[in-house]
């Protein structure tokens, strides 16, 4: 017990000793993105998203991602993903912008418990990232392989009977190839946001994120603000069950 909460008191402590340790810069991003499950039977379903990132409010690209996968749900809290992503990630040089690719399988556990009225999401990710390089401000056919592994919760509590919820998280993201290194934290996502229900099949979900985002390269820590809007949507095309006539 004892050595488990030294374990989460130095998780929690990390960003802040990052901050002493580091030099730190500062950036606003806005994140926009569409998120669509279909519902197959035998319960089977395709979750995908796609995604555009803008960096310094929207004067500069970050990122645009798509992103699917195949989900196989063990029972009604529980389930398990595979897929594949595919980013083009932003890097400017002497302001021209590249593009750099990068291809990401991926696999997860995901699990949510209802708690009273609240509902606690929690999600494992694997990745194995495969990221272009760039040399001399060119990107070249070389591709770094880094793996990430990526632990989310996320409590949701009902605002009121339309089932707006308030949303509060957190995700930490590490490098386990790199466990003696500077490098093996990657990243930190601390999250509020609210979750309007349009209607049966939509949601829209409007969010803040604080992201210590750390490049041990340059010793530096790049403390992100994030406003996000995402839209989600659900298609069903599980079989019904045919009503016997008398």
């Amino acid at each position: 017990m004892i050595l488990q909460q030294n374990i989460v008191l130095a998780i929690l402590l990390f960003p802040v000793a990052s901050v002493a340790q580091r030099t730190t810069q500062r950036t606003n991003m806005i994140w926009a993105g569409y998120y669509n499950t279909i519902r197959l039977p035998n319960k089977w379903s395709i979750p995908s998203d796609v995604q555009l990132r803008t960096k310094d409010w929207t004067n500069k690209w970050s990122q645009l991602l798509v992103r699917s996968g195949l989900a196989y749900s063990l029972n009604n809290n529980f389930s398990v993903t595979g897929g594949l992503a595919f980013f083009k990630n932003a890097q400017y040089a002497d302001k021209k912008l590249l593009l750099k690719n990068e291809w990401r399988p991926w696999q997860e556990l995901f699990y949510q418990l209802a708690i009273h009225k609240t509902n606690l999401v929690q999600r494992l990710r694997a990745e194995q990232r495969f990221l272009q390089e760039v040399v001399n401000n060119k990107k070249i056919n070389s591709y770094q392989y880094i793996f990430r592994l990526r632990y989310k919760f996320e409590w949701q509590f009902p605002l009121d009977e339309n089932n707006t919820r308030l949303l509060i998280g957190n995700e930490i993201m590490v490098n386990p190839g790199n466990i003696n290194a500077k490098s093996f934290f990657d990243q930190n996502r601390i999250s509020s946001g609210i979750n309007f229900k349009l209607n049966s099949i939509t949601n829209l979900q409007c969010q803040y994120i604080k992201i210590f985002l750390w490049h041990s390269s340059t010793s530096v820590l790049e403390d992100q603000n994030i406003f996000r809007v995402n839209i989600f949507q659900q298609f069903n095309f599980k079989k019904t069950k045919k009503t016997k006539q008398a």
